[in-house]
């Protein structure tokens, strides 16, 4: 059955109910339509029959044609592919002057558009894939542009459970009058977005390790999941005795390739709501002097993002990270 089905239907039976009870502001209340609309419908089915309250059919003004003659839209396109970076004015302007063809920059704009390369970077990729089949050219961009092209979806870091992987960075939070230099340490699972920050003493692999054993791995034993495998960058305070940490508790301690941040992007993309929703709005309502006002600040943010907040990713789908980490617990 289409909308326009459903919607004449409708009215047809709050027509009929008002008949039934004989009493059109009650159809009308349980309808939720006012009284002026109600006889609108019953003026149209006593003078067309009920074909008289379909809901009528607006049809979509045409757009404007094309300008452009097709030889002078080639035209345009190979300019553009050529020189990827040029804007709408500039090409406008260059076939202006070398080819005589007057085209307004919004006309150039507009077949771009048409064609997909409205934008600099998507000229670009164009540009990069002709140097594949030419030179053999190949960037890391273009790799994974080509990729995506032909397995038809974008490659995603997944885990199916929590603990299957869990994403590790570090960030320098700033120096602090009082305080000194403040660093926090992230964990975000892979499986339900369930985050984890913490204070660290120093940006050191000892802390980090610390982190790893009394803050980490406790959590995931209470809430019934067996932590697996780390992922985490290339940084000092991952190796040494972060390593050796992960050895003694059997975990998985991969890591980013180097220029390679997206790969740990969960954990990337919650240090970046952590700073934006939190730590720029909590330094501008109160002074901190302590590290552990610092860490109660940050323990109470977070029992907000994991518990109050639902989350609209692929991963979680409307429901708050607390509801997948401890459903064990509570199962």
């Amino acid at each position: 059955m289409t909308l326009d089905e459903k919607v004449h239907g409708l009215r047809l039976h709050v027509i009929r109910r008002a008949e039934a009870l004989g009493n059109v502001s009650r159809a009308c209340r349980e309808a939720g339509i006012s009284r002026a609309l109600f006889y609108r419908w019953r003026r149209r089915l006593e003078r067309y029959g009920p074909d008289g309250v379909h809901p009528r059919r607006h049809q979509a003004r045409p757009g404007r044609p094309v300008q452009l003659a097709p030889e002078t839209e080639r035209v345009l396109l190979s300019v553009a592919v050529s020189a990827a970076t040029w804007g709408a004015s500039r090409i406008a302007a260059y076939l202006q002057h070398r080819w005589q063809l007057r085209v307004a920059p919004s006309t150039v704009q507009r077949a771009l558009r048409r064609a997909g390369l409205a934008t600099r970077r998507q000229r670009l990729l164009v540009l990069e894939q002709r140097a594949v089949q030419t030179a053999g050219l190949l960037t890391e961009r273009t790799r994974r542009a080509l990729w995506q092209a032909q397995h038809g979806q974008p490659r995603h870091v997944a885990a199916r459970e929590p603990g299957e992987l869990v994403c590790l960075d570090t960030f320098y939070i700033g120096q602090l009058k009082g305080v000194g230099k403040v660093w926090q340490i992230t964990a975000c699972d892979a499986a339900c977005s369930y985050g984890v920050a913490w204070l660290l003493p120093a940006h050191t692999a000892a802390a980090a390790a610390h982190f790893l054993r009394r803050i980490l791995l406790p959590l995931y034993r209470r809430a019934g999941w067996r932590l697996r495998r780390v992922l985490t960058d290339g940084g000092p305070e991952f190796k040494g005795l972060f390593d050796e940490a992960c050895r003694a508790l059997g975990l998985r301690h991969t890591r980013t390739k180097p220029r390679h941040a997206w790969t740990n992007g969960f954990v990337e993309r919650l240090q970046g709501t952590i700073l934006q929703e939190h730590w720029r709005v909590a330094f501008r309502r109160r002074y901190f002097t302590s590290r552990t006002a610092l860490q109660r600040s940050l323990e109470a943010f977070m029992q907000s993002y994991n518990h109050e907040r639902p989350h609209q990713g692929y991963r979680v789908r409307g429901r708050t990270p607390a509801t997948l980490f401890w459903g064990a617990a509570r199962g």
